[in-house]
């Protein structure tokens, strides 16, 4: 059974690709899916976009991180909306990281997303571009990860 230090809890707007992430990160076949529900596995807690984009579920999102030993706030670089609550991430007696994913899109701004990962309290510094689908920014991001959540050595897959 996995304990709570071996999770992540993977926040974001609906289609912001946290499912999609969560799949590349542990080298499965990439399948889009809607998040109807929380779902937990050894390594990931996939939370329904809902959770960000409806504030009468933000203590759904505080429940959820009793679960895990980092949040990943996650934002798609060709989302033109921001749901996330200023200061967001203060909720969670958690480190957190932020990452802008599908930059591979040519339509994507990059800068938007990373500025509303800043605004949900993410430094810049601890905000991550990646392409699930190309791969590129996965290793880095994972090696991030791994600062944070005992695996003991082990890699997500």
């Amino acid at each position: 059974m996995a304990s709570n230090k071996n999770r992540v809890a993977l926040m974001g707007r609906i289609r912001s690709g946290k499912t999609t992430l969560m799949q590349a990160l542990q080298k499965k076949e990439l399948v889009y899916a809607k998040t109807q529900q929380v779902t937990y596995s050894d390594n990931f807690i996939d939370t329904p976009g809902e959770f960000i984009e409806m504030s009468i579920f933000a203590h759904q999102a505080v429940s959820v991180s009793l679960d895990a030993s980092l949040i990943i706030m996650v934002s798609s670089c060709i989302d033109t909306q921001n749901s996330i609550r200023p200061n967001f991430i203060t909720m969670f007696n958690l480190p957190a990281i932020g990452v802008v994913t599908k930059i591979d899109r040519e339509d994507g701004n990059r800068l938007r997303s990373r500025h509303y990962l800043q605004y949900a309290g993410i430094p810049d510094n601890k905000i991550f571009e990646v392409s699930s689908y190309s791969g590129q920014g996965l290793e880095t991001l994972s090696k991030e990860i791994h600062k944070y959540v005992n695996r003991d050595g082990q890699s997500f897959s």
